[in-house]
């Protein structure tokens, strides 16, 4: 949620230099007054849009127009107007700043023209965009996988493409959805029939005149390309197995671009054998189960010798047991075959944690449970299909407090949290609990710029100081998995919270967007978490947030991939985003020392909400008769 923004400065003629404090915080009336124009960074540009946000920075103590209306002015000095209407052609905007007598004014000079209208050339040669042709990188593939074959060219034309020297094969062109003029982006997909071993082989297309056509085609009759990538058949009936080569390997559901990465299946221990059966774009294609796939990095396995047995498992015992502090789940674990550790509720509203372990089958007919387990109600197998075997640990309560996860040689090893002694009302929630915090970038990740200048990692220190201070009134210990101006990597923060053994986790940063739609378009405070356990803690904090603090409700958000919330399973861990770096009001905002400790408060506050209900759901379960 972090977008890096950089700012040119416009400077006008009653502005001497550049500015030197970028929050504003030092003009008084003892100084000039000054105005600089922002956006946009031109005093004269063009633009197709009907309207052009304007952002500046001033004297926070004067008032500012824009075309003849107020803009707001924040205690930063930024000031803006969204959305100022533009006529079609010259658009003259005049920004006025004035603080008693003094008045500094500039103009900005906007030309608006029409977006030109979809427009088809009647008479084209024949030419296909190399750039665009798709794959561009090696393919390999078993049957029943697809291949997507995809370029730019003539529009309204015949495309076809061809595997090596094989018959063509049919391509749709794409219209435009406004005019339903043809665009020229030709797509197919084939599937991969069954074949045996085939090495990589061109994939070419090409253009033919069509008939009927609204575009008459000069020159050349044929225009053929190939793609930059090839593509291989593997026999579905060989084996190729690789190896994970370092710890916390992620299989992805699918192969997309998304921010922070994911969703993923599991993240795998180093040693995982895995069986692949093709590839794209630098991913292998992972046969789990019949039914169910995945992909890995190539760059993250190593391929094993030709020969090599697939693994399989099954284990016929299990046992639960406990020691002080924990409960603990032991499953043999012979084979290295894959597996994915997911919390959850059962129907009966109580936590799970299920294991999922992919190249196995059912044999277990033995599940030892000692009284040593204090949390763990029932360790259940069951095999939902084939190759598919699942151990469902079912807790007593709806609460899970922390899992770990570690897999050996010879089985895997889940420990479940016991929950935490909670100080007796009247006393705090938080009263002797260790809550561990992160304070997001830092060092030369500043993380995103506010519009004044500020930087999200300063701001997040600051709020975090805050935070642990208050954390620490109400009787908590705090321990800071990123100090000063420290640079973590992501992974050092949620190994440090882990190893902490905190009771929660809260990470707090502040969000950032684009002003396309206006630079005050969108604000808010927001939370987030990763973990279906940790959904009510961070439901908690944000409705506190939108009670104390005002602010726009911008979501409590589940599923979020941020690396430190996603690992640290080891207790209930969340995410803040007070508000937002590029809207100036919730910049100010967050720059205000009495406003941060409200916010913070607010946090505080959906803890001790969160935390008072589990403490009365365990005063009723002791008393249950």
């Amino acid at each position: 949620m972090v977008w890096n923004i950089n700012f040119k400065w416009l400077l006008v003629p009653c502005f001497l230099g550049l500015l030197a404090n970028p929050l504003g915080a030092s003009d008084t009336t003892t100084t000039p007054l000054r105005l600089v124009v922002r956006d946009p960074e031109k005093s004269v540009t063009t633009t197709t849009r009907e309207y052009v946000n304007i952002m500046g920075v001033t004297a926070p103590d004067a008032r500012v127009s824009v075309g003849g209306q107020a803009a707001q002015v924040f205690s930063t000095g930024v000031f803006v107007r969204d959305r100022v209407p533009l006529a079609l052609g010259e658009n003259r905007i005049e920004v006025v700043a004035e603080r008693g007598a003094e008045r500094a004014s500039t103009t900005l000079e906007v030309q608006r023209l029409a977006p030109p209208a979809p427009k088809l050339e009647r008479r084209q040669r024949l030419k296909i965009d190399a750039a665009t042709i798709e794959p561009r990188r090696d393919v390999i593939l078993s049957r029943g996988h697809e291949l997507n074959v995809s370029f730019r060219g003539t529009p309204a034309q015949i495309a076809e493409f061809r595997i090596g020297d094989g018959k063509w094969h049919k391509m749709i062109e794409e219209a435009d959805p406004g005019s339903t003029i043809p665009t020229g982006r030709y797509r197919a997909t084939y599937i991969a029939p069954a074949t045996g071993e085939r090495p990589a082989q061109t994939i070419t297309v090409r253009l033919r005149p069509a008939a009927h056509s609204p575009v008459t085609v000069i020159g050349p009759r044929v225009a053929t390309a190939q793609a930059g990538g090839k593509v291989s058949f593997w026999d579905e009936a060989s084996l190729r197995l690789v190896r994970t080569k370092t710890d916390g390997t992620a299989l992805a559901y699918g192969l997309h671009e998304v921010r922070l990465g994911g969703p993923y299946l599991t993240e795998l221990p180093a040693g995982t054998l895995l069986r692949i059966t093709g590839k794209r774009d630098g991913f292998y294609r992972v046969a789990l189960t019949p039914t169910m796939d995945a992909w890995v990095s190539e760059n993250d396995v190593e391929m094993l010798p030709a020969g090599t047995p697939l693994p399989h498992l099954y284990f016929t015992n299990i046992s639960v047991g406990g020691d002080d502090f924990s409960d603990l789940v032991t499953i043999p674990y012979s084979a290295q075959v894959p597996f994915a550790v997911s919390p959850g509720m059962s129907a009966a509203g109580r936590a799970v944690v299920t294991v999922d372990f992919y190249g196995a089958h059912h044999a277990a007919t033995w599940i030892s449970h000692r009284p040593t387990a204090k949390v763990i109600r029932e360790v259940r197998v069951e095999q939902p299909a084939t190759d598919l075997v699942r151990t469902t640990i079912e807790l007593n309560s709806g609460q899970l407090w922390g899992y770990l996860v570690e897999a050996t040689t010879t089985s895997l090893r889940i420990r479940i949290r016991r929950p935490p002694e909670l100080a007796a009302p009247p006393d705090s929630p938080l009263k002797g609990l260790l809550i561990a915090l992160e304070a997001g970038h830092g060092g030369d990740n500043f993380g995103a710029r506010g519009v004044s200048g500020s930087k999200e990692k300063d701001i997040n220190r600051m709020a975090v100081a805050e935070l642990a201070r208050q954390l620490q009134e109400r009787g908590a210990r705090t321990v800071l998995v990123r100090e000063g101006d420290s640079a973590p990597t992501l992974g050092e923060r949620a190994r440090r919270a882990t190893e902490s053994s905190a009771t929660l986790f809260i990470s707090v940063h502040a969000n950032s967007a684009g002003n396309e739609r206006g630079y005050l378009a969108v604000s808010g405070t927001s939370t987030y978490y990763k973990h279906s356990f940790c959904r009510d803690l961070s439901e908690a904090i944000h409705a506190r947030l939108l009670e104390k603090t005002g602010l726009g409700d911008f979501g409590n958000v589940g599923n979020f991939n941020y690396y430190p919330i996603r690992a640290v399973t080891w207790m209930p861990s969340m995410l803040v985003e007070q508000a937002f770096m590029s809207n100036p009001e919730d910049e100010a905002k967050m720059l205000d020392p009495e406003f941060r400790a409200r916010m913070m408060s607010a946090v505080v506050a959906g803890i001790e909400d969160w935390l008072s209900a589990q403490r009365r759901t365990m005063q009723a379960a002791e008393t249950k008769p």
